[in-house]
């Protein structure tokens, strides 16, 4: 039963992880998410969780960030768990439903940096909002996903959340971590987010910038009463 949920995953060809760990983290996930008290599902209020989220990237503290995240979205009917990684699991995060009023959005924080849990957030939670709740999403960032169309959608939908589209042309334009630091600003993001997406994009290496995107830590555990 647990191994069903990876069907799609598994046609990667470059799938790595191991079928068993990935199908405990799940079900880890989903024992977690069962003991967050939720608000029925609201997909407006939602919404409007993930246009106040940007703002959450500008806390100094990652992990006090995230704690907030998970309160304001159990009260959109999104329960938002953190679970670490399990042997080789290879996912970045998940996305499904429990139940047709609740929606779970699981992150693992495997990559460790500030961009990936922001942009891991907003694509698990574009797979709550635009796709079917029949599935279980798992994302891992290969190249195979992105040559799915609901994977390029959510990535899509991450990327403009994050940064919005009538900024995209700047980007080629910045040379220099004072540059990205003004761009954030003016974006109203971490520039941790911007060096990401610069990295993703090709227009920095990978080993540029780095030091402005500071490490997510794990959020201290969200009260598990107080919501219906």
């Amino acid at each position: 039963m647990w191994l069903a949920p990876l069907a799609s995953f598994r046609r990667s060809p470059s799938f790595a992880a191991d079928a068993g760990a990935v199908a405990v983290w799940l079900r880890i996930g989903e024992i977690r998410a069962a003991k967050l008290k939720c608000e029925p599902f609201d997909a407006a209020r939602f919404r409007e969780v993930l246009r106040d989220a940007r703002g959450l990237t500008l806390w100094d503290d990652v992990g006090a960030a995230a704690y907030r995240l998970v309160e304001l979205c159990a009260g959109t009917g999104v329960a938002v768990v953190f679970v670490g990684e399990i042997g080789k699991t290879r996912a970045s995060g998940a996305a499904r439903w429990l139940t047709p009023r609740k929606a779970l959005v699981q992150l693992s924080l495997r990559h460790k940096t500030d961009d990936h849990l922001w942009f891991s957030f907003f694509h698990e939670s574009a797979h709550v909002l635009l796709h079917s709740k029949k599935e279980t999403f798992i994302n891992t960032g290969s190249a195979h996903e992105a040559t799915d169309a609901m994977e390029d959608e959510a990535n899509q939908f991450a990327a403009s959340q994050l940064i919005p589209r009538t900024f995209e042309s700047e980007l080629a334009r910045l040379t220099t971590e004072a540059d990205v630091e003004e761009f954030a600003h003016r974006v109203g993001v971490a520039p941790g987010i911007v060096v990401g997406r610069l990295q993703k994009e090709g227009i920095w290496a990978w080993n540029r910038g780095n030091s402005l995107k500071p490490l997510a830590g794990f959020p201290a555990p969200v009260p598990l009463s107080g919501r219906a």
